[in-house]
């Protein structure tokens, strides 16, 4: 009795453990608090590279700077729901914008919008 109360109890736990591990494994990338390290005229490409990663676009101006958008989708627990999540849930986006004059940063821009905002062309000012 003992042996299988131990087996199924050790079987369990590696189960547990194999899904939190699964979990380690995805990158997660917060836009709202990652932005606030990011200091106009103060942080080069490199550290902006560092803290948010690679860009999701990266755009030439017009006077030849660049900038760098960062966009992470939001959804609710109910979009997540097989079959019916797109028609009852809700999906957010985080916006961040870097633009840069040279190396160093000139501008940051965070902006928080609902699905119906992004998609008339949230990513443009």
């Amino acid at each position: 009795m003992y042996k299988n109360w131990f087996a199924t109890a050790l079987a369990l736990c590696l189960v547990f453990m194999s899904g939190i591990s699964g979990c380690a494994k995805k990158n997660v990338r917060h836009l709202a608090s990652d932005v606030c390290l990011v200091a106009p005229e103060k942080t080069t490409k490199q550290e902006v590279f560092n803290y948010l990663g690679q860009p999701d676009e990266e755009y030439k101006t017009a006077d030849g700077n660049t900038l760098w958008v960062y966009y992470e989708v939001k959804k609710s627990m109910l979009r997540e729901t097989p079959y019916i999540g797109e028609k009852i849930g809700e999906k957010a986006y985080e916006v961040v914008k870097v633009s840069f004059v040279g190396d160093i940063v000139q501008s940051v821009v965070y902006r928080a919008m609902d699905e119906e905002d992004f998609k008339e062309g949230g990513l443009g000012e």
